[in-house]
Order: C-alpha cells, then sequence, then structure tokens
C-alpha cells in the first residue's frame, strides 16, 4: 500500500512537467544571412541580437489564414511588448528601437497542420530602411484661394439673379 501512495505521489508530482507543452525559441543570427524562414507553432519563436540588445519574435495564435505574433520594442530604453498580425495580405516592418529605421521585416508564408499540430512559415529578413516621412501637403496660396471664393460668389449670386428673374415671371 505505501508504494502505491509513493508511486500516486511521484505521478502527482511529475504530472504537470508531463503535461507541460515544450517551447522551441530558436537563436539566430541576421547578421550572417538576412532572410531565413521558420515554421513555428504557437509559443514558437526566434531570439537575436541586434545593436547589441537581445529581442524575441514568438507566435501568440494561429488562426485559419493568419498569425499573431508578439514581441518588444524600445522606446528611451524601455521595453514595450507588441502584437503584430501576418496574413497573407498583411506583412509587417518592424522599428524595434523606435529611431525612424525598420529593422526587420515579416511575411505570412504557410500554415501547415501537422499531427494535430498547427503550424505557420514565416519569413524573417533583416532591414536596415528609413521609414518614409510624410510630406507636408502644400498648401494653396492666399491668391489661389481668393480666386477660388470670388468666383463661389459669382456662382451664387448669378445664380440668385437668374432665380430672381424667373420667379417673377
Amino acid at each position: 500500500m505505501k508504494k502505491l501512495i509513493i508511486i500516486l505521489l511521484v505521478l502527482t508530482l511529475f504530472l504537470p512537467l508531463i503535461e507541460a507543452k515544450v517551447v522551441n525559441i530558436t537563436k539566430t543570427d541576421f547578421y550572417i544571412e538576412s532572410r531565413q524562414v521558420y515554421r513555428l507553432e504557437e509559443g514558437d519563436g526566434i531570439s537575436f541580437i541586434k545593436d547589441d540588445k537581445a529581442y524575441v519574435i514568438s507566435v501568440d495564435e494561429i488562426g485559419k489564414d493568419s498569425a499573431r505574433l508578439k514581441s518588444f520594442a524600445y522606446k528611451n530604453n524601455t521595453r514595450e511588448t507588441f502584437y503584430i498580425l501576418l496574413s497573407k495580405k498583411y506583412s509587417n516592418k518592424i522599428d524595434f528601437e523606435k529611431d525612424d529605421i525598420y529593422d526587420m521585416q515579416l511575411n505570412f508564408l504557410k500554415i501547415w497542420d501537422i499531427d494535430n499540430t498547427t503550424k505557420v512559415d514565416i519569413l524573417f529578413e533583416a532591414l536596415n530602411e528609413t521609414k518614409p516621412q510624410i510630406n507636408n501637403v502644400e498648401t494653396k496660396t492666399n491668391s489661389e484661394l481668393k480666386t477660388g471664393l470670388i468666383i463661389t460668389a459669382l456662382i451664387i449670386i448669378i445664380g440668385l439673379i437668374i432665380y430672381f428673374i424667373l420667379k417673377k415671371k
């Protein structure tokens, strides 16, 4: 009886370890190869070092035709978590350091259903691309605005004159 209780106690202690899902975080180096494809399942991810800071991008959720990734960026040396949606329609460029330079592009490739486990293929591409700056829309000069207002006023006045002439008849 004591042996049975000890066996049940040992199994109870190791049950969480048996049921635990193994999460794979793959270390990679984008300085060696700037474009890399990984097949990942929920919880899996990649880790890499860029500008002496360690980054991790992990798969948070896999849908039917999309995937949501989780990562973080540094803003004023503070780490901020953010989520990235990928699908065949949407790829994403990421600026990890919030310095207006894209550091990585992520492209959704394909979803696999292997042995009742859903996996997603993602293309990771290291970038060093400046974000496009939004140009200020040139405002029209005062003379162009005055001309437009004068033309509008003349059209309204002519319309009123025609209205009153036709109303009297």
